[in-house]
């Protein structure tokens, strides 16, 4: 399996607003939904409502209006507002919007349900689909929820807490999760606690989504040690940033619309959704040309500056340096980066250039401290990265691992092959394997094989 992550999505966050002055209505339309964005990111409803409104009335009737329209009411909902989120709801709707489904199980607007309102906003809206020239976005159903990482709080605590139930259609919302999330680390007294979805749009799991809610107790609070947070404000090498966050942008519009090529490919090892389709192609021989001379300015943006979204961009760049050694050279000190979305792009990148190579890259020990990191978009890529470099040691240095391995990953590989989420499961399965030398499928076979192994002191 070539390692492209674009089969499964991770959600993380909204993305880099790189908003244009405010020279037309257009533009000012566009700024305001990007302080919009800003405030709903800080749980700052009462403003994200207000410029989300403002945007929309900014704005020239048609879809972005009516987006930015039903976006507002998102939020005045959460700030409490339900008749002035319904007034919005209504202006949104009268303007054209007709994505019914993600108006019904959207969970910013769970409050308006029992409203008399309520049921006359859903049938426009569905009247408005009838009239769409194009179909909404597709709508995603959970197929599975996990909890991991903390021995005090189950899958079942978790579903309580979050409300979803399987086998219904799910809408993200990241600040109603951001919040449940630290409801339940509040509840439980943990030391962290997040949730991660992962979307598919392609293959056997195509329109499903699952999630995890990763967590850490108080006790265990030695697995968030992350490098300390940057603090530099260092220039876009030659634009190359900007021009990543550009291509960034318009792959997920093509895979969210169904419209990127499932067989594209790049001209390096990491890949997050190729240059198939016409409108990425002029991207990828621009990176080739201008990373390899902007190396150490693209690694210095990765290691010093302080916005994440920056550094998240030039891990994924650094993945066109002239050889394997010098990306693994230049990504490896940032693999316990303070951020979430930068740990997941070097963890990309490296993973994917150790699946290509023939000899090991990395060292054991560095790869097996990152299956231990938080969140499940750190460890599913830290355990496909630890199964490619098992396979390229020799038999000698594989054996001569296999008992510390066992030792200091035995519990939490286990614990991994237990979850519904393929993306982490898999994975786990994959090293328990190469470890044990034998081919059991199920969590209790491996927590009895492992209740088998000798039990080291000290």
């Amino acid at each position: 399996m070539r390692f492209v992550m674009a089969l499964g999505v991770v959600v993380l966050g909204a993305g880099c607003a790189h908003a244009p002055k405010a020279a037309d209505p257009a533009a000012r339309a566009q700024q305001l939904s990007a302080e919009a964005e800003q405030a709903y990111d800080a749980l700052d409803f009462e403003r994200c409502a207000e410029r989300f409104r403002a945007s929309g009335d900014a704005g020239a009737e048609g879809p972005d209006r009516a987006e930015s329209l039903y976006r507002a009411a998102g939020c005045a909902s959460l700030a409490g507002h339900v008749d002035a989120a319904v007034d919005v709801l209504k202006r949104a709707v009268q303007g054209g919007y007709y994505d019914a489904d993600h108006l019904e199980y959207n969970p910013e607007l769970a409050a308006l349900h029992g409203l008399p309102a309520w049921s006359g906003i859903v049938a426009e809206a569905r009247a408005n689909l009838s009239k769409a020239t194009e179909p909404p976005l597709p709508m995603f159903t959970l197929a599975g929820l996990d909890a991991f990482g903390s021995r005090k709080v189950d899958r079942e605590a978790v579903q309580r807490a979050l409300g979803l139930e399987v086998g219904k259609p799910v809408v993200r919302s990241p600040a109603v999760f951001k919040q449940k999330s630290a409801a339940l680390r509040e509840q439980y007294g943990l030391a962290f606690a997040h949730l991660a979805m992962f979307m598919y749009f392609a293959e056997e799991y195509k329109g499903t989504v699952y999630m995890v809610m990763d967590m850490v107790d108080a006790a265990d609070a030695a697995r968030l040690r992350f490098r300390p947070p940057p603090q530099g404000h260092l220039a876009d090498p030659e634009g190359l940033l900007t021009r990543w966050h550009d291509y960034e942008q318009r792959l997920q519009q093509l895979q969210i619309q169904g419209k990127l090529p499932e067989d594209s490919t790049c001209k390096v090892a990491h890949c997050i959704g190729g240059f198939g389709h016409p409108d990425l192609a002029a991207y990828e021989p621009e990176f080739i040309a201008k990373v390899p001379p902007r190396l150490d300015a693209l690694t210095a943006v990765l290691r010093e500056d302080a916005d994440p979204e920056k550094r998240s961009a030039a891990a994924f760049l650094l993945a066109y340096a002239p050889t394997a050694e010098e990306t693994v050279q230049r990504l490896r000190p940032s693999i316990r980066d303070p951020d979430g979305g930068v740990r997941n792009n070097v963890l990309r990148v490296l993973t994917a250039t150790q699946e290509v190579a023939t000899n090991p890259l990395l060292d054991v020990a560095t790869v097996a401290d990152a299956v231990t990191l938080p969140e499940a978009s750190d460890r599913n890529k830290a355990t496909f990265l630890l199964s490619y470099l098992l396979a390229d040691l020799s038999p000698e240095a594989l054996e001569a691992q296999r008992t510390g391995l066992i030792r200091q990953l035995g519990e939490t590989l286990v614990a991994m092959s237990a979850l519904q989420v393929p993306l982490n499961r898999d994975p786990a399965i994959r090293v328990l394997k190469q470890l044990s030398g034998e081919s059991y499928e199920t969590a209790d076979e491996w927590r009895a094989w492992l209740a088998r192994q000798p039990k080291v002191e000290g």
